[in-house]
């Protein structure tokens, strides 16, 4: 992680060489992602950057964490309390995933990367760590809801997590092959993932919802 010197930038510098990083990233494969074109963005020595971390990819794996950090403060933000049901409250924090591409595209552009494009073998063993972290964050969730008559009780909550997170993963896709989505070529042209197609997204969203809520009832 960060070494010291990084935490003592101004918050300025700091937010200002996370973006510079994060274009780099959210462009490129690991392999060919270049330090040194992120130091000539920023107009600062490389030696910088190893002044704040140790290599490249202590680099990758704190825009990776800071990401998914930023993404979960969006949907953490949504208040279970507001909705009469789980599916609703479901909605809406895909809702709050859309604001979150809209609102942060660089991160949601890396984490698509991470997610969906990314093959270096050099950091294969960390690209579906965020999938056991969304496992395991659902399952008190699950139990919580089981409560309520949300899920079949006969179903067990880890199958339930992994569908739940499985499914998700597949709107991506849903979108691509059916709503005709291209998300390249909205990288390619510096836009939001989602740009001008967030009517697609929700339709999409509520045609599995309804599938989802049949499936585990």
């Amino acid at each position: 992680m960060p070494k010291e010197t990084f935490h003592n930038l101004p918050e300025e510098k700091k937010g200002q060489f996370i973006n510079a990083a994060l274009e780099e990233f959210a462009g490129n494969n690991f392999d060919t992602a270049s330090v040194t074109r992120i130091v000539k963005k920023l107009g600062i020595a490389k030696g910088s950057v190893y002044q704040y971390f140790e290599d490249k990819l202590e680099l990758w794996l704190y825009l990776k964490e800071y990401c998914e950090g930023v993404k979960m403060s969006y949907v953490r933000s949504v208040n279970r309390a507001d909705f009469d049901s789980f599916w609703s409250y479901y909605r809406a924090m895909f809702r709050r995933g859309v604001n979150f591409d809209l609102e942060q595209p660089l991160c949601s552009l890396f984490l698509y990367r991470v997610g969906f494009k990314e093959s270096s073998r050099q950091v294969k063993d960390y690209l579906d760590s965020w999938k056991k972290k969304a496992n395991e964050a659902f399952i008190p969730w699950i139990d919580r809801e089981k409560a309520t008559g949300a899920f079949d009780p006969s179903i067990s909550t880890g199958t339930i997590a992994h569908f739940l997170v499985t499914m998700s993963i597949s709107i991506a896709e849903l979108l691509q092959s059916r709503y005709k989505v291209d998300f390249d070529e909205n990288i390619r042209e510096g836009k939001p993932l989602f740009a001008a197609d967030e009517e697609a997204l929700m339709q999409a969203v509520d045609e599995l919802i309804y599938l989802f809520e049949k499936s585990l009832k």
